[in-house]
């Protein structure tokens, strides 16, 4: 079954990549358009219901442009920390986590990105997701940011070009360094050719004002003056641990919480404990 499953789905894909590298030879920019979208729209992490443990906060909705930005808060005593989940999830990928936050007694907030739990939208990228923060934080005013996966990304993207100042710390879990890593593996997954890749790549250029080729992690963290904790598995399949180390290379003073096994997702206490180590003390328990 898992066979069939699995031909279906390079079928699928590569299907996809013939269809824009023909269409490109007769509309190179609706090629371009349909291979933005195609990247650009997650496939799951959408809420067609609320769960139950999202249902035991306090859920507020906050506007960005013509979108409703779905957020949960859990009080606490002690300072706020902003939650910022990654591709194709939502908020509830946080359960773990906030209970081992809330028993620190912490304030905790949380949100859907676009097009992902309860909030609206179709598109998910750094730069549009970087907006959404950007309403949380200006209402919520947090004074820690962790990111996970693309919202790491996010958070790192967010922290440069904003640049709150009611901002103390962040920790980065399993974050992508370069966006191009990320665009040539959908390159690669789906077969585009090269002329279709670099009008894909010149829609993100002609949409946000963006360069790819310098659009990384470690540029971001250029100009954020804040401490920054980075939390990387070994074992990572879907961010390899390389760009943790591509990020070090460039910052090497930064601190690096190595976990082994624990893949992409990162679930485990010793992580959590970690993460509020280093909001604490500036550093990672060793």
């Amino acid at each position: 079954m898992a066979f069939w499953k699995d031909l279906k789905y390079k079928i699928l894909t590569k299907g996809f990549g013939l269809y824009i590298n023909s269409l490109h030879y007769l509309n190179a920019k609706f090629a371009s358009e349909i291979a933005y979208t195609l990247f650009s729209v997650p496939r799951d992490g959408v809420l067609k219901s609320l769960p139950t443990f999202l249902g035991s906060s306090s859920m507020k909705k906050l506007k960005q442009g013509s979108h409703n930005i779905q957020t949960y808060e859990w009080f606490g005593e002690k300072e706020t920390i902003l939650l910022i989940h990654g591709w194709e999830s939502n908020a509830n990928r946080w359960q773990g986590v906030i209970h081992f936050l809330k028993k620190l007694n912490y304030r905790i907030i949380a949100l859907d990105a676009p097009g992902q739990g309860l909030s609206d939208g179709k598109e998910f990228n750094a730069v549009l997701y970087s907006k959404f923060v950007h309403v949380v934080c200006n209402h919520f005013k947090p004074d820690f940011l962790i990111g996970h996966s693309l919202g790491g990304m996010t958070m790192l993207y967010y922290m440069s070009v904003y640049q709150p100042n009611f901002v103390k710390k962040i920790v980065s879990l399993g974050a992508p360094n370069r966006f191009l890593r990320i665009t040539d593996n959908y390159k690669k997954l789906i077969s585009l050719s090269q002329k279709s890749y670099q009008g894909f790549l010149k829609e993100f250029s002609k949409r946000f004002a963006i360069n790819p080729n310098e659009f990384n992690s470690s540029s971001f963290i250029n100009s954020i003056k804040i401490p920054i904790g980075i939390i990387h598995d070994k074992t990572d399949k879907v961010v390899p641990y390389t760009d943790a180390l591509e990020i070090l290379e460039k910052h090497p003073n930064l601190p690096l919480f190595t976990t082994s096994n624990l893949g992409h997702s990162l679930y485990n206490e010793i992580v959590n404990e970690q993460m509020v180590y280093f909001l604490e003390n500036n550093c990672f328990k060793s």
